[in-house]
C-alpha cells in the first residue's frame, strides 16, 4: 500500500520538474494530487467502459482513446476545492470534449443523469458552491487514499485477467 512518504517524494519530484515560480507549497502538493486524482478517474472509466486500464471511451462523445489520449474532465466547470476532488464529478473525457467544446455541457449532463440521477447532480451543484480550505494534511491524506484506490483498480484488473486466463485454458 501506499504511505505518506511516498506521497511527499511524489510531490517533490514534481516539484523540482515544475518551471519556477512563486513557491507556494499548497499549489504544488494540489497539482501532484491531481496528477493522482486524474489517473484514478481516467482509470476507473476505462475499467467500467473496456474492462482493460488501456483503453477507456469519453463520456461525452462515446469514441474509444487510450487512456493517455483522456482526461479527467468536471462536470460543473471551474476548479473549485469543493468540487476539485469529487470522483462523481469527474469522468473521462478526450480533449475535443474537455477542452475545445468547453465539457460538452449538455452531453456531459445527460451522461451523469443517466449514471447517477438528478439527486446526485442536485448535490453536485449544491456541493459547488460551498468553501473547502485545502490544506497541507488534506492533500496528504487524499493523495494516500486515491494511490491506495489505484492499487485496488490494478488488484481487480489482475483478478480478472487470472480468471480469463483459467477460462482460456478450461
Amino acid at each position: 500500500m501506499v504511505n505518506r512518504k511516498e506521497v511527499d517524494i511524489n510531490i517533490a519530484r514534481i516539484k523540482k520538474n515544475m518551471p519556477k515560480q512563486k513557491d507556494n507549497s499548497i499549489t504544488v502538493q494540489k497539482k501532484a494530487l491531481w496528477k493522482i486524482f486524474s489517473m484514478f478517474i481516467r482509470m476507473r472509466d476505462c475499467l467500467e467502459a473496456t474492462g482493460t486500464l488501456d483503453n477507456g471511451r469519453c463520456c461525452t462523445c462515446g469514441k474509444s482513446y487510450t487512456i493517455k489520449k483522456l482526461q479527467a474532465g468536471h462536470f460543473i466547470p471551474g476548479r473549485m476545492d469543493s468540487i476539485l476532488f469529487e470522483p462523481t464529478c469527474v469522468h473521462s473525457q478526450c480533449y475535443r470534449c474537455n477542452v475545445r467544446r468547453s465539457g460538452e455541457w449538455v452531453k456531459y449532463y445527460r451522461f451523469m443523469q443517466k449514471k447517477y440521477g438528478q439527486a446526485q447532480i442536485d448535490y453536485l451543484m449544491e456541493l459547488s458552491e460551498q468553501v473547502r480550505v485545502i490544506d497541507e494534511e488534506w492533500v496528504a491524506s487524499t493523495a494516500i487514499y486515491y494511490l491506495a484506490k489505484i492499487d485496488e483498480l490494478r488488484e481487480v484488473y489482475a483478478k480478472t485477467q487470472r480468471g480469463a486466463e483459467a477460462t482460456a485454458k478450461a
